[in-house]
C-alpha cells in the first residue's frame, strides 16, 4: 500500500509540474503576442497621425487653426484614450471627466480663433491626428513595463538584420567570385572558338566550346568561395550547358568548309556534344537520392516519377550521342566538278553526275523569325528523269543563318552551274541555269 501510495504522489506530482509548464509557455506566448500587437499599434498610431499632420500643414492652413485643432484634438484623444484603459466603475468616471472637465479644456482655442466653413475638413483631420498622438502617447505610458521586452526584440532584430546582412555579403562574394573565373572562361573559350573558326580548325572550336562548357564548374573548383557548389550539381550545370549550347548557339557558329570544290564535309559534332550533355544531366539526377525540385535547406527524397523521367533522359542521351557518333563516321556528302555523291546512314553511296543536276530547291520555313529567315530546312536536288534527292543543310556544318551562303548549297551551284534564283512560291528558293 505504501508503494503505491508513492506511486500516486509521484504520478501526482508530475502532471502538475507538466500542467504547470505548460500554463508558462502559454502565458509567456501569449504575453510576447500581446507586446509585439500593442507596440505595434502605438507605432502605427504614431506614424499615421503624423502623416495625417503633415498633410494638413501641407493644405496651407493657417498655423493659428492648425494649433488649435490639433491641442483640441490631443486633449481629447488623451482623455478618452485614459478612460478607456481604465476597468470597472473607474472607467466611467474617467469618461465622466474627459467630457465634463476636458472638453472646455479643449475648447479654449476657439475663443481666440473661428474657422472657416471651407476649412473644417482639413481643421477635423488636424484635431484627429492630435487625437491619435496623444492616444498613442497614453498607450505607451500603460504598456511601459513591457519596454524591455520591446527593447530585448528590437536587439534580438538588430541582430537578425546583422547575421542577413553577412549572408548577403557573402553570397554577393560568391557571385562576384564565380563571376571572376567564369568571365575568364568565356575569355579563353572565345577566343578558341574564334581562332578556330577563322582558321578552319575544327578541333580548336571544340575546345574552345569545352571551356565554356565548364562554367557550370566554377562553383566547384574556384578558389576563395565561401559556399561551394555539390559535385551532382555541377555537373549537371556542365551537361546543362553543353546540350542547350550545342542546341541553340554552336550551329551558327561551327565553322565548315566555305564550299570551294572539290567539297567535301560530314555532320557536325553538335549533335554528339548534344547527347553528352543529356547523359550528364540524367544521370545526376538519376543518381543522386533528394529530388531535384526539392529546396536545399529542406531536402526531400527523389520521388518514382523522377527516376523514370531521369532513366529517359539518359536514354535519349545514350541515344542521340551514338546517332550523332556514328553519323559523323559514316555519312559524308562531296561535290567536284563531275560528281556529287551522298553516303547515308547506313553507309550506302549515292552518284549523280553534277551536270545531271537542272536545279537545287530551298525550303526556309522560318522567313518571318528576325535572324532565322535565311535558314535552310532541307535542299532537294532535281534531275531529268523526274527523280530528286534530299540533302540537309542542317546535319553539317556551315553558315546556317544564310542558307545562299552554305558551303554545301554553294558548292552545289558551283558544280552544276546553277546561277538563276527564282521564287517559285512563299518561302522556297531555286537554283537553276
Amino acid at each position: 500500500m505504501a508503494i503505491n501510495i508513492e506511486e500516486r504522489r509521484r504520478r501526482r506530482d508530475q502532471k502538475l509540474a507538466v500542467q504547470a509548464a505548460t500554463d508558462i509557455v502559454q502565458q509567456a506566448a501569449t504575453q510576447r503576442r500581446q507586446i509585439t500587437l500593442e507596440w505595434a499599434c502605438i507605432s502605427a498610431m504614431v506614424l499615421v497621425a503624423l502623416a495625417l499632420g503633415f498633410t494638413a500643414w501641407h493644405r496651407h492652413l493657417p498655423p493659428q487653426g492648425l494649433g488649435s485643432l490639433t491641442w483640441t484634438g490631443f486633449v481629447l484623444g488623451g482623455l478618452l484614450c485614459h478612460a478607456g484603459l481604465q476597468e470597472g466603475k473607474a472607467r466611467l468616471t474617467y469618461l465622466g471627466l474627459a467630457v465634463f472637465a476636458g472638453l472646455p479644456l479643449a475648447l479654449i482655442p476657439f475663443h481666440f480663433f473661428s474657422p472657416e466653413p471651407a476649412l473644417l475638413p482639413v481643421l477635423a483631420l488636424a484635431a484627429f491626428a492630435g487625437a491619435l498622438f496623444a492616444a498613442a502617447l497614453r498607450w505607451a505610458w500603460q504598456v511601459r513595463a513591457t519596454a524591455g521586452a520591446l527593447r530585448d526584440s528590437l536587439a534580438s532584430m538588430r541582430e537578425s538584420i546583422g547575421e542577413m546582412g553577412a549572408a548577403v555579403a557573402a553570397w554577393l562574394h560568391d557571385v562576384i567570385v564565380r563571376a571572376i573565373f567564369s568571365l575568364f572562361l568565356i575569355g579563353v573559350g572565345s577566343g578558341a572558338m574564334i581562332f578556330g573558326r577563322q582558321q578552319q580548325r575544327e578541333l580548336v572550336f571544340w575546345a574552345g566550346a569545352a571551356i565554356i562548357f565548364l562554367i557550370g564548374s566554377v562553383g566547384l573548383w574556384a578558389p576563395g568561395l565561401y559556399s561551394r557548389s555539390r559535385l551532382p550539381v555541377a555537373i549537371r550545370s556542365c551537361g546543362q550547358l553543353c546540350f542547350w549550347l550545342s542546341l541553340l548557339v554552336l550551329p551558327f557558329l561551327e565553322p565548315g568548309p566555305d564550299g570551294a570544290l572539290p567539297y567535301t564535309v560530314k555532320p557536325s559534332l553538335r549533335f554528339a556534344a548534344m547527347g553528352l550533355g543529356l547523359i550528364l544531366i540524367g544521370a545526376t539526377w538519376f543518381l543522386q537520392r533528394q529530388s531535384i525540385f526539392s529546396h536545399q535547406v529542406k531536402p526531400e527524397p527523389k520521388a518514382g516519377p523522377e527516376r523514370v523521367f531521369s532513366l529517359a533522359v539518359v536514354i535519349l542521351g545514350l541515344l542521340v550521342t551514338f546517332l550523332g557518333a556514328d553519323a559523323r563516321q559514316r555519312m559524308s556528302v562531296t561535290v567536284d566538278g563531275t560528281v556529287v555523291s551522298e553516303t547515308n546512314l547506313l553507309g550506302r553511296i549515292t552518284f549523280h553526275p553534277a551536270d545531271e543536276v537542272q536545279s537545287v530547291i530551298v525550303l526556309k520555313p522560318l522567313e518571318g523569325v528576325p535572324f532565322l529567315r535565311d535558314v535552310a530546312a532541307y535542299a532537294q536536288l532535281q534531275f531529268p528523269d523526274g527523280s530528286s534527292q534530299v540533302l540537309l543543310p542542317l546535319l553539317y556544318p556551315g553558315e546556317q543563318r544564310d542558307a545562299d551562303n552554305h558551303g554545301l548549297l554553294k558548292a552545289l551551284r558551283s558544280a552544276a552551274q546553277l546561277n538563276a534564283q527564282t521564287f517559285p512560291m512563299a518561302r522556297v528558293e531555286r537554283w537553276s541555269r
